[in-house]
């Protein structure tokens, strides 16, 4: 039999209902089996896997990306009082989107949207995931952000990888889940960023969180599959330009210091603000189908002074690289997006925790360029959205693999590998490994190597 090195500890009963699937055997294969052909026949199969999970996923950005666009107003550099517009597209766009978001709620079973933290328990578990209330929650993630909700969108698709390459997997009972699952876990990163080795890192330091016999192979292959068709599709694109590169010198090294303290400290916020405001939504007594209209409104009323929260913010993060936005702006979206983000996904209104993180990591690098000019660099927002990143989804390796992926330096790389390790120090000892363990957490749920982290610790003490 084979052993898994997880250790699960549940508080009170867990209702039978919670997991739609059947729960399979633990060993699903025998290693006798693990012959070179069919190595050759997973790795093929996962790369298709990939292609398809790839094309998926930039077909529902760009859906998302339509939506958008109609409602969609110029973001200012600076916060402006003087000509203040309701946009009444931005108001039909949000109520649309939270009535539809409070029908889809109902769907779900017990009204809980499924997420990373489903799909990485499942893989720890090398179980099913629940495909339904899965793939329902990928469409609300879909209609929230479409609508404007000021969530993300990369979770979700990473989720929806997981589920339909777990679908997947039931025609054959020979691979193991949680390697499938990782495989279109990493698809879905490696389309959307063209980032394809550091979504196969982040699918194994986040998903898998070991190597299995079969390696890496399967996940490289849907990573690389992925990225193939993402090329095929839209070209060699990325969603960020950082031209410059910085030089490695004692100031520029203070500064990636100092966005990896920041950034860690915001990011133990953010991760105890999205957790804790599903509790605060229940405590409403609020019927849960008009759950979503309470963001919905408080977005609206915000919307003609600051645009920059409505959907995901890729825009405002891009404004933020090229340094545009000024001081009190940063200030103000990096408090605001925390609130906005936490409201939307407590109440409903659900989406990723992804691009808010990067969106907020982002702000913090913002304000660091803003404080040091004229070090000979800009654009330090790039650490303060990895180290947000690797902070909340418990992925510096992938963080900084995406980081050299995107801008092709070294320099930066370095720099990103200084100011995560300091970001994830901070979010390690006041949040956990990620902002998705603690959702495990806060369901009675504590993942096995966070219990022997825990044990070797108090020894140290």
């Amino acid at each position: 039999m084979l052993r898994f090195p997880l250790t699960v500890k549940v508080k009170g009963i867990v209702p039978s209902h919670i997991f739609c699937m059947p729960k399979p055997e633990i060993s699903r294969v025998n290693l006798q089996d693990w012959g070179l052909p069919l190595r050759l026949v997973v790795i093929a199969g996962a790369c298709l896997v990939g292609m398809v999970v790839g094309a998926t996923a930039l077909g529902l950005i760009g859906m998302i990306g339509y939506f958008n666009d109609l409602w969609a107003v110029e973001l200012p550099k600076e916060i402006n009082w003087a000509d203040l517009k309701y946009s009444p597209w931005i108001g039909l766009g949000l109520l649309v989107a939270a009535l539809i978001a409070g029908r889809l709620l109902l769907l779900i079973t017990d009204g809980r949207p499924r997420g990373p933290a489903d799909l990485i328990l499942a893989a720890q578990r090398n179980e099913m995931p629940e495909l339904k209330n899965g793939f329902l929650s990928v469409g609300l993630t879909v209609v929230s952000v479409s609508g404007g909700g000021s969530v993300g969108m990369f979770g979700p698709l990473m989720h929806f990888g997981g589920c339909f390459s777990a679908l997947v997997s039931r025609w054959s009972k020979r691979i193991p889940l949680n390697v499938i699952m990782g495989a279109g876990a990493a698809s879905a990163i490696a389309a959307v960023f063209s980032a394809p080795i550091g979504a196969a890192i982040f699918a194994h330091e986040a998903i898998i969180r070991r190597f299995g016999a079969f390696g890496a192979g399967p996940v490289v292959a849907a990573a690389f599959g992925a990225h193939w068709v993402a090329q095929m599709i839209v070209g060699d694109t990325r969603l960020f330009h950082v031209s410059n590169a910085p030089l490695l010198e004692m100031s520029t090294l203070y500064m990636a210091i100092a966005v990896g303290v920041l950034s860690g400290l915001v990011s133990v916020l953010y991760i105890h603000a999205v957790t804790a405001m599903p509790m605060l939504a229940r405590k409403t007594n609020i019927p849960l189908q008009w759950r979503p209209l309470v963001p919905a409104g408080v977005l609206f009323v915000l919307s003609p002074l600051l645009p920059h929260l409505l959907g995901h913010g890729l825009g405002t993060v891009s404004m933020s690289l090229a340094g545009e936005l000024s001081m009190v702006l940063l200030l103000t979206l990096l408090a605001l997006k925390i609130g906005m983000t936490s409201l939307c996904i407590g109440f409903g209104l659900f989406g990723g925790v992804f691009a808010p993180a990067l969106f907020i990591g982002a702000m913090v690098g913002g304000v660091i360029d803003s404080f040091v000019p004229g070090v000979g660099v800009s654009s330090f927002a790039i650490l303060g959205a990895a180290s947000c990143i690797a902070a909340v989804i418990g992925a510096p390796l992938a963080s900084v693999l995406i980081v050299f992926e995107l801008t092709g330096s070294y320099e930066w790389a370095v720099l990103a590998m200084i100011s995560v390790v300091t970001a994830n120090q901070f979010s390690r000892a006041y949040a956990g490994r990620s902002l998705f363990d603690r959702q495990l957490a806060l369901r009675g749920i504590t993942l096995g190597d966070d219990q022997l982290n825990d044990r070797q610790e108090a020894q140290v003490r």
